[in-house]
């Protein structure tokens, strides 16, 4: 019964990670859209739970997908988070997971900052911490993790 548990629970997991990294894709691409139909001057209905976008001036909806890249993060640590803590029970894997997720927010961080400076990397930085961004929003940390975790374990046992 025990395995049966462990496995409904993965499940679960799986099916939430799917579902929100479903939606987080979606989410962006309706708030991108909206703002490319805004540069044309073109109307963008905006489906009803995110129509509250559309009161906002273009700078403050870009600001606000600052936020929700890091509200993102913040969902697919906490499921990291959990899956690690669940898997393995181990202190300083749940360590390596916060750690894995400050460094990408940092990096990414710092190159932003970098290309604020030098104007003329902005944009090579930009798409840089956005792709490092992007994997903090992703199950890919996870998906790193758990081999290594799994394969620090089974060197431990020998």
């Amino acid at each position: 019964m025990q395995k049966k548990k462990k496995y409904l629970v993965l499940l679960l997991i799986v099916t939430l990670i799917v579902f929100i990294s479903f939606y987080r894709d979606y989410f962006f691409r309706t708030v991108n859209a909206m703002l490319l139909a805004w540069d044309y001057d073109m109307d963008y209905p905006m489906p009803a739970h995110l129509r509250f976008f559309e009161s906002f001036d273009y700078d403050t909806v870009l600001n606000l997908k600052w936020l929700f890249t890091l509200v993102f993060a913040a969902i697919f640590y906490f499921i990291s988070r959990f899956t690690i803590q669940y898997l393995f029970n181990n202190k300083n894997y749940n360590r390596i997971v916060l750690l894995s997720f400050i460094g990408l927010a940092v990096i990414s961080g710092l190159l932003m900052a970098i290309g604020w400076l030098m104007p003329s990397s902005l944009e090579s930085m930009y798409e840089i911490a956005r792709f490092l961004m992007g994997l903090a929003q992703s199950p890919v940390v996870l998906m790193v993790l758990i081999p290594a975790f799994m394969l620090a374990e089974k060197e431990q046992i020998n």
